[in-house]
């Protein structure tokens, strides 16, 4: 059984322009990647045995897990 995609945060070192450095991760099979220049962070899915090739790309400084984050609706009840 193939195991689920992981959702993944990769936070760049500044060392390579974050084109390069994205188009490195998606050769490696960082699907869904969205370049974030203005904080320097690329985001994306990718299978969970990849994560530790992501992050030795030159110019990667980590790679960490991506969880959804629900803060409800703006009128919801504080709890």
């Amino acid at each position: 059984m193939k195991k689920p995609r992981q959702a993944v945060v990769v936070t760049l070192s500044g060392k390579r322009k974050i084109e390069e450095v994205a188009r490195d991760l998606k050769a490696i099979g960082l699907d869904e990647a969205q370049s974030l220049d203005a904080i320097g962070v690329v985001t994306g899915a990718t299978d969970p045995d990849k994560i530790a090739k992501l992050r030795k790309v030159p110019g990667v400084q980590d790679v960490s897990l991506d969880h959804k984050v629900d803060i409800g609706p703006p009128d919801g009840r504080v709890s």
